[in-house]
């Protein structure tokens, strides 16, 4: 039976500081390969247009080792989780296509996949160490930091993928499926006046590029501190002095901001905390990257990507819709999101929180935010340096959520940096 890490804790005698103890008999060591072949391996499946899909297909061997499993523990909280769970669940009697139920039970299938992947790392002991799962992650920011300069490499090159071939013709009729089987590297967009490449690879979306590179660098900084993660620290300062460029001329201002609130509130955590290392390096990347913008040509693709906010008004229409279809159908929303007459994207396609809001009502919203929340809150007492990194995760993604969607990527992300932190804030303990 599943207990809350508070509850074990309570059974133990220990104070609430230590937040997720496991019985005797839930020690048994967790198999690690299903962690590595979903995340560090997401490059290969990027080329293989199954990078959409193995977030959930990695889940099931996930699933059947706790299956097997005794006193699984779950964070306090997870009540909030459920919630949201049982309300995108009702979200599908709001479908109406064939097309709409494949993207519906494959978001499902996601948030079904980033909850067994949350309460698998959350339970991994020697099987699943911590720097293992880091290591994992930091292989994925390396390969978002090479994807963004592919891009200026390969520009917009498109191909369809092996796995398109085996999905039917019906089911890449919805936008999200047929995007996943025709992976490109690249959108070439003139939003300052002149042509620039927006990297994406390995992930299907700009935004998305921009979303993970900015919750995947402090997973490159984890790295830097934690030397069992067995990376060069010459290699990832080097990475992360390359990432500046790409992140730049991705024109991603929701990276710019995201990433730069969750170094700056890094650094305050860090400050008080009194760890001067930490709190060091952390200054010493903020005035790096400002640097780099500031005293290169960097500078004038930022002001005049600052300048032009064309897509601002689109937005705000999109997040309007998105709250009047919320209104009209309150408790499981409108399913998936629906096109427009304007000629605009998809409603509910751009932010996590106007989408949960619009696909699974006001009840999933309440849901979604409060397991966030309640997360954030319950991993912000961090004594080591890279649990409070993998905290500032989950403080970057709910930055992001007025303007990124989190599925597939940046959920499983998000959650497993919650797992993370958890088990470095115990373990330290």
């Amino acid at each position: 039976m599943a207990s809350t890490v508070e509850d074990l804790d309570r059974e133990k005698g220990v104070g609430s500081f230590r937040p997720d103890y496991v019985r005797p008999e839930a020690a048994s060591a967790l198999p690690m390969w299903p962690v590595t072949g979903m995340i560090a391996l997401m490059p290969l499946w990027f080329l293989f247009g199954m990078a959409g899909f193995t977030w959930v297909i990695f889940a099931l061997p996930m699933a059947a080792s706790l299956i097997r499993r005794r006193g699984i523990v779950v964070p306090k909280g997870f009540g909030w989780w459920l919630l949201f769970l049982v309300a995108a669940a009702g979200s599908v009697f709001s479908i109406d296509s064939v097309a709409r139920l494949a993207g519906w039970t494959l978001r499902y299938g996601y948030y079904v996949g980033a909850t067994i992947t949350l309460i698998y790392i959350l339970n991994g002991r020697a099987g699943l160490p911590s720097y293992g799962v880091i290591r994992s992650f930091t292989w994925l920011w390396f390969a978002t930091v090479v994807g963004g300069y592919l891009a200026f490499i390969v520009g917009d090159l498109s191909f369809l993928a092996p796995a398109g071939y085996l999905v039917p013709a019906v089911l890449r009729e919805n936008d999200l499926i047929n995007t996943l089987v025709t992976p490109s590297f690249a959108d070439i967009q003139d939003i300052i006046g002149f042509p620039v490449p927006r990297p994406k690879a390995p992930f299907p979306y700009t935004n998305s590029w921009g979303s993970m590179l900015a919750l995947l660098t402090p997973f490159g900084l984890m790295a830097l501190n934690e030397p069992r993660v067995g990376f060069s620290k010459n290699a990832v300062k080097i990475a992360l002095g390359a990432s500046v460029v790409p992140a730049v001329i991705s024109l991603n201002r929701g990276l710019w901001l995201s990433l730069g609130l969750g170094l700056i509130y890094a650094a305050f955590r860090f400050g008080v905390a009194g760890g001067s290392r930490a709190i060091r390096n952390s200054i010493i990347a903020v005035v790096f990257l400002v640097v780099s913008v500031v005293a290169t040509p960097l500078n004038g693709i930022v002001m005049s990507r600052l300048d032009n906010g064309h897509s601002d008004g689109d937005r705000t229409e999109l997040i309007l819709d998105a709250l009047e279809g919320a209104v009209e159908r309150p408790v499981f929303g409108w399913g998936a999101p629906r096109p427009n007459d304007r000629n605009l994207p998809s409603v509910g396609t751009h932010g996590q929180i106007w989408f949960v809001l619009f696909s699974h009502g006001f009840v999933g919203g309440i849901g979604y935010m409060g397991a966030l929340l309640s997360l954030a809150w319950r991993t912000r007492r961090q004594p080591t340096v890279s649990g409070m990194w993998a905290h500032v995760v989950l403080i970057i993604g709910m930055i992001q959520l007025p303007y990124y969607l989190h599925v597939p990527h940046q959920l499983f992300t998000m959650l497993a940096a919650a797992a993370l932190a958890i088990r470095l804030q115990n373990d330290a303990a």
